[in-house]
């Protein structure tokens, strides 16, 4: 567990990272703020990095990818390594037709920032780093990168790439106003230690965001991303050995905004894009969401990791958060916390306290 807190906000934990270790290969899940140092600080080798997905495109979700690759550089198993990225595309590209602005939410109006490529995909946000550090690559190339005297272009201008970003394409008929339609799951990547597929999940007003399943040898590992429960994830995550699941704790999330002028925006967004840690009623629908306990329990998952932790700076301590899960979800809890190392060939294992 690499970075751990929710929210794009500077704190205590890094903002969302993991790494996954499957015999030795390394593979990422999401690039928050503090990657490259986590990853470091973990003692993780870079040369055994394969794969880096991202669920959405939220700067706490993103920001270091393309930093994790430019500062790694020269950790690079070149030409052997060659790292791919997905992660979603150009929402615009999606619609719905007719939208003065397609791919975004149009319930408020904002003037248009980059109004020729409003919602730039994961391939696009690469592109644009690598014209955003062209002098730092161009000098190093003429200086230090080199291989038998060659440049060692990391970018794959004059040689192998060491990333290759890829679009994760979704159904024809899903957008930001149908987020998470009935669909089947999408092939994402495989190789020898795993197959990777991806869910469209519900994380409004973003569009697209997903959920990873990881499937290896002995074990499935599923990854919820930032989401409101849904019957798509829930089905997605169905017997998984372990759901790393966002949590929040609404009501203290919400009242560290009071007073302040995005107050009442906060309050839509939390109730309405993520997890509560219990089930939680809303105060203006009267309509209750399950808790991160509850919605667990009804994907018969065997453990639970609590990532995307918010409030994430102890102002509610970790053991509420495993004690308001394990209400309700009689399996292994785990609340985690940066630089934990999760061994999952343990963690599916109830504990007695929590078997009966």
């Amino acid at each position: 567990m690499l970075g751990t807190q929710g929210g794009p906000i500077p704190g205590r934990r890094a903002a969302s990272a993991t790494a996954l270790v499957v015999g030795g290969a390394i593979y990422l899940i999401d690039a928050g703020s503090g990657l490259p140092l986590r990853f470091s600080e973990a003692g993780l080798d870079f040369k055994k990095v394969r794969g880096l997905f991202i669920t959405h495109l939220h700067s706490d979700h993103y920001s270091n990818a393309f930093n994790f690759f430019s500062l790694n550089w020269t950790n690079w198993d070149y030409p052997r390594q060659q790292v791919q990225v997905y992660g979603p595309g150009q929402a615009s590209k999606t619609g719905p037709a007719g939208s003065e602005a397609p791919g975004l939410p149009t319930d408020l109006y904002a003037p248009l920032v980059r109004p020729e490529m409003p919602t730039p995909g994961i391939v696009e946000f690469f592109d644009f780093s690598i014209s955003a550090n062209t002098y730092d690559i161009n000098e190093r190339l003429r200086t230090t990168r080199r291989f038998n005297g060659e440049p060692m272009d990391f970018t794959g201008g004059s040689s192998p790439a060491l990333m290759v970003p890829h679009t994760i394409d979704v159904p024809a008929h899903a957008n930001v106003e149908n987020r998470i339609p009935e669909m089947a799951p999408i092939p994402v990547y495989e190789d020898d230690r795993v197959k990777v597929s991806a869910m469209l999940t519900d994380h409004p007003p973003v569009f697209p965001a997903f959920s990873f399943r990881f499937e290896t040898a002995d074990k499935t590992i599923v990854f919820s991303g930032d989401t409101s429960p849904n019957a798509n994830l829930q089905e997605f995550a169905r017997g998984a050995d372990v759901l790393v699941n966002e949590v929040m704790d609404i009501d203290a999330a919400t009242a560290r905004f009071a007073g302040q002028p995005i107050y009442d925006r906060m309050q839509v967004q939390f109730s309405s894009a993520h997890t509560p840690s219990r089930d939680w009623q809303s105060p203006s629908t009267g309509q209750t969401k399950p808790g991160v306990g509850t919605f667990a329990h009804q994907c018969g998952v065997r453990s639970l990791v609590l990532n995307h932790v918010y409030p994430g700076d102890g102002s509610v301590k970790d053991s509420e958060f495993r004690r308001d899960a394990e209400r309700t979800l009689k399996r292994p809890v785990v609340v985690s916390d940066d630089l934990m190392v999760i061994d999952l060939a343990d963690l599916s294992v109830p504990r007695k306290d929590t078997a009966k």
